[in-house]
């Protein structure tokens, strides 16, 4: 409609959170992505990879996993796997808040140096690696 050249990938699940207008406006542009390829070795490594930057000390419980998948953050790796650039719009954690959701205390050294939150966070922290 306004000649723009955007994909939104969604993971199982994920379109049951897009807004109304996004559906109406942007289905042209959902990339629906099955779950094996999120859970595939290449996305695992990446996670992993990943998780030595954001997710520090008493962060690092044996659920951490399933709270980067509550986020959906997965999805967000296909976006920036072969980027060039990425421009981003987030929020930034504060020092001394959990990555995951910005909200518990925690040791102020915890806080990831790339700050930014949530899944965004994320595919900032890929992109970087």
């Amino acid at each position: 409609e306004h000649d723009h050249r955007l994909v939104h990938f969604l993971g199982p699940g994920d379109e049951a959170w897009a807004s109304a207008k996004a559906k109406e406006r942007q289905r042209h542009g959902f990339e629906h992505v099955r779950g094996e390829l999120l859970e595939d070795k290449v996305v695992t490594d990446a996670l992993d990879r990943a998780g030595e930057s954001r997710v520090l000390g008493s962060q690092q419980t044996p659920d951490w996993r399933a709270k980067v998948a509550e986020m959906a953050a997965r999805r967000n790796f296909l976006q920036v796997r072969c980027a060039d650039a990425v421009y981003v719009v987030g929020w930034r954690l504060e020092k001394g808040k959990d990555q995951f959701t910005g909200r518990a205390d925690i040791d102020p050294r915890e806080t990831p140096a790339l700050d930014v939150g949530g899944g965004t966070g994320w595919a900032c922290q890929w992109y970087v690696d």
